[in-house]
């Protein structure tokens, strides 16, 4: 968890009212946003005014939100609605009795029309209790090289070099895919009494097993 500079603090609590007006989520996000919400904390925004970087094509501001749940559960269409509703990158602390859990969805602005922003894949962590040593931002050269350095703590995978942080994530979706295809798969081959089976299944895991080598080599 990093610890942000004071002068980029801002502390705003933003009103559901505002995310609804922007991202039009349906009934059902909206009583999500109710029974899972408590309250919803612009905390911090990194921006060339704030730290004194350079902003790039896709990275303007970043923004820091703190959401505090009513309970231990936060469902990602809550978390895709917000994304929606504010147009630049954001990093979410979602705060409970838990801990904190960091989650960030990948975002770029739309290739059709760059006032639209495209919410792609999102990773989060895992809840963790606060730590005093919280770590200092990342050295960068500007807000497109510090998104990516924020970003990489959530990642399956580590950065290929010279790998741009758009290609990482999709290896990273890719990755995560496969991994869920191939825990089946073995699942079902454990499960599995009958030989003539338990050699199909072999057969489908194989060429899964060396393409996730494939996408892990670094």
């Amino acid at each position: 968890m990093f610890a942000y500079p004071p002068q980029t603090a801002f502390g705003k609590p933003v009103p559901k009212s505002r995310i609804y007006l922007h991202a039009v989520p349906s009934r059902r996000v909206k009583e999500l946003f109710v029974s899972q919400l408590s309250e919803i904390v612009w905390a911090h925004k990194l921006s060339p005014e704030t730290l004194h970087l350079p902003a790039r094509p896709g990275v303007p501001e970043i923004q820091i939100f703190d959401l505090h749940l009513k309970t231990g559960v936060l469902d990602d269409e809550v978390l895709h609605a917000i994304d929606r509703a504010v147009p630049y990158p954001v990093f979410h602390r979602i705060r409970s009795e838990k801990g904190i859990a960091i989650s960030a969805a990948f975002k770029r602005p739309s290739e059709a029309d760059s006032s639209q922003w495209v919410v792609g894949a999102r990773f989060t962590s895992a809840f963790s209790k606060p730590k005093h040593d919280e770590l200092p931002l990342p050295a960068a050269i500007d807000l497109g090289h510090l998104y990516a350095a924020l970003f990489a703590p959530l990642l399956p995978l580590p950065p290929r070099p010279g790998e741009s942080l758009s290609a990482q994530v999709t290896r990273c979706e890719a990755y995560l895919r496969l991994r869920r295809q191939i825990d089946q798969l073995t699942a079902r081959l454990h499960r599995e009494k009958q030989f003539n089976r338990k050699v199909e299944l072999n057969q489908q895991l194989k060429p899964l097993l060396a393409e996730i080598v494939r996408i892990q080599a670094v």
